[in-house]
């Protein structure tokens, strides 16, 4: 049953009957001919032709389904002019759902394509292998200004000459990073976390910032990076392994715990407590067995020492690294981490491998990460230059730019989110592009937008650097997405398409699928007119009658050839207190094999009653024959509904063709295949 085709269905059915040009062609055009005319609407040949090949080949294709393509392709324009007549193009609502789909259209025409291919192949090179690195960062603002840029780089840059001169890369970390991670942290004399000593374990793809994630891959194993610029600093890298991909690791472990401020004796006493347990299994002790006896992990010694399958980077990278050169159920050699003693059993190593659906799951992740600006601040780059992008420069010994001039606002209403554009009366130019000029005004009404409540309360001009670079960024853009449909005309021809999908949906709602749910009495009218085409075949009517005993059998049954009928026989057996139960059924030849073993349906079709019983069971059933009948419109209501519709559409299609002047010329359309 078609009652009603969901939108995104019916956009792609119709798809084949979109026009292939935003303008109507009035004239004919060199050898291009107009070959259909309805009103003053005109299709070319060439329009026509593109149209049909998007959804049918020439080839095999007949002068029939030439002429049949013909008379749709003619219906769909008829009704699309007619929704346009009728204004639906105007409806809010309809406005607003053609702009979410062109939001999803232009996504790919506001990002270098280049760039994001790049980013999936690279991505993918990265997802083969883990890296193991340590990190020592110099923090930013927001958006620094140059002075705190060049002092970052200064410092970081002069870490690293440290280090190349024999300072231990740890020591370094504890020392001089702005990662508080690297520190351990105590509260009220206790130890609350132990600090990483800048190392960031095993990672893969998208464990890490892209910047960062970048550097760690291109910098050789045992080396350090040169500085690496980030969203939150400048980082140095210290890639200290490198390993093909594991996805997931599953183990089981047995953990002899260090105290808080271990001494030398306790790791002592734990190094010999994990060897005597190792014996224990070189001896063919049971895994389980031993971590119960000799491991103190309170998170796993219950479980037998098993750990959930986890990927590298959920553990630090002294616990992992073994774990790569361990075959699978094999155990390690007793070794330390900050949290003591180990021995691990793998049991299995999942290998990272390329699946079917990698590249579109990659495209998905990068759509969610912070390498997916890189399309766009690519795109931004060359549009300035394409556009001529220039910002205003202010001479003069005490001049102030028009952006610094923003650096005096009010930031006490900025991170209240209180801040409005009219407290700023300047509007002075701030950069020009193509035929646009950018003023102060344009630029304070975006930063009341995107000024938000507990906002972090960054520097007043940190803020105002970050927020002016979006705005040139966000302006750009929003400039270049106006002319998409300008610039291409695909995506020209793909919003008239979406908007001729969605006028062609609401028109039918109001002309044929609303009409045909709401309107019952035309609906039970047609009803009245089709209802000989959907008919029961001949039936049987039985009625199987039950008696509770054998002696009410016998009696009922010549009460039954006497011809009494039912009423009267029922009243006998009541003033005795007996029961009568009857069942009745309507059923067709083939419809139930226990039936038809019952039922004599050549003696029915031919005397139009027979008797049917059984003393075994004391059943008596009269079984009648049914003459073909309609069926009612409840049982059939799916069907006729479809057969309305198609009445309606027929109808209206009829109405549009008589209030038009149509003029087709056949020829040169089955030229196209001869």
């Amino acid at each position: 049953m078609l009652i009603r085709t969901p939108k995104s269905v019916l956009r792609l059915l119709i798809a084949a009957f979109f026009t292939a040009s935003m303008g109507v062609t009035c004239a004919q055009q060199g050898g291009d001919p107009v070959v259909i005319i309805l009103d003053k609407d005109s299709v070319t040949l060439s329009e026509f032709k593109k149209t049909f090949l998007k959804n049918n080949s020439l080839k095999n294709t007949t002068e029939k389904d030439l002429r049949d393509y013909v008379d749709l392709f003619v219906n769909f324009r008829l009704k699309c002019a007619e929704a346009r007549k009728m204004h639906l193009d105007t409806l809010p609502s309809l406005k607003q759902e053609l702009q979410g789909y062109r939001t999803q259209a232009a996504a790919p025409y506001l990002t270098e394509k280049s760039v994001n291919e790049q980013l999936v192949d690279e991505a993918i090179e990265h997802l083969h292998w883990d890296i193991r690195a340590s990190h020592i960062m110099k923090r930013l603002p927001l958006s620094p200004l140059p002075e705190d840029t060049l002092k970052a780089y200064k410092e970081i840059l002069g870490i690293r000459n440290r280090i190349l001169k024999g300072l231990p890369f740890a020591d370094a970390a504890v020392a001089e990073s702005e990662d508080p991670s690297a520190r351990s942290e105590y509260k009220e004399g206790k130890l609350v976390r132990s600090g990483n000593r800048g190392d960031l374990g095993y990672f893969t793809a998208f464990n890490m910032i892209y910047d960062f994630e970048k550097a760690a891959y291109n910098t050789p194993v045992g080396t350090i990076s040169m500085p690496v610029r980030s969203p939150y600093g400048y980082h140095i890298i210290y890639v200290r392994d490198r390993k093909p991909a594991v996805s997931t690791f599953t183990a089981e472990q047995i953990l002899i715990t260090l105290p808080e401020n271990a001494t030398a004796a306790d790791s002592a006493e734990a190094g010999r407590k994990a060897m005597e347990a190792y014996a224990a299994l070189k001896k063919g002790m049971p895994f389980g067995e031993a971590a119960k006896r000799f491991s103190n992990d309170e998170g796993t010694v219950f479980n037998s020492g098993k750990i959930d399958p986890f990927p590298p980077a959920r553990f630090e990278g002294d616990f992992v690294a073994p774990l790569y050169d361990t075959p699978e159920d094999s155990i390690t050699r007793p070794f330390q981490t900050r949290y003591g003693w180990h021995i691990v059993k793998v049991t299995k190593k999942e290998l990272f491998s390329e699946t079917p659906n990698l590249r579109s799951d990659v495209k998905w992740k990068i759509s969610r990460d912070s390498r997916s600006d890189l399309g766009p601040e690519k795109l931004v780059e060359r549009l300035k230059k394409e556009y001529g992008f220039k910002e205003v420069v202010v001479k003069g010994k005490n001049a102030v730019s028009p952006m610094k001039e923003f650096y005096d606002i009010d930031s006490v209403l900025i991170y209240k989110a209180q801040w409005k554009k009219e407290l700023f009366t300047s509007d002075k130019p701030m950069f020009t592009f193509a035929d646009q000029t950018v003023r102060q005004s344009d630029f304070a009404a975006y930063i009341e937008k995107n000024q938000f409540d507990r906002m972090r309360k960054v520097p007043r001009k940190e803020f105002i650097n970050y927020v002016y670079g979006q705005f040139v960024r966000s302006t750009i853009l929003d400039y270049e997405n106006s002319r998409l449909e300008e610039k291409y005309p695909e995506f020209a021809e793909l919003m008239h398409e979406y908007e001729d999908g969605i006028l062609l949906y609401e028109l039918s709602e109001r002309k044929v699928w609303g009409r045909s749910e709401k309107d019952s009495a035309g609906l039970e009218q047609f009803y009245e007119t089709v209802k000989e085409n959907h008919m029961y075949p001949v039936r049987a009517e039985a009625i199987t009658y039950t008696l509770e005993n054998d002696k009410d059998y016998k009696t009922f049954c010549k009460l039954m050839d006497k011809g009494l009928d039912m009423e009267t026989i029922s009243k006998k057996f009541a003033k005795k207190g007996h029961i009568i139960t009857a069942r009745r059924e309507i059923l067709q030849e083939g419809q139930d094999k226990d039936f038809d073993r019952m039922c004599p349906w050549s003696i029915l079709m031919q005397e139009g009653h027979a008797v049917v019983t059984s003393a075994s069971e004391r059943r008596y059933t009269t079984v009648s024959r049914l003459l073909p009948s309609p069926k009612p419109l409840e049982e059939v209501r799916g069907v006729i509904i479809t057969q309305y519709q198609n009445k309606l559409e027929q109808e209206w299609v009829e109405s549009l063709r008589r209030n038009c002047n149509i003029t087709i010329n056949y020829a040169p359309i089955m030229n196209l295949i001869r």
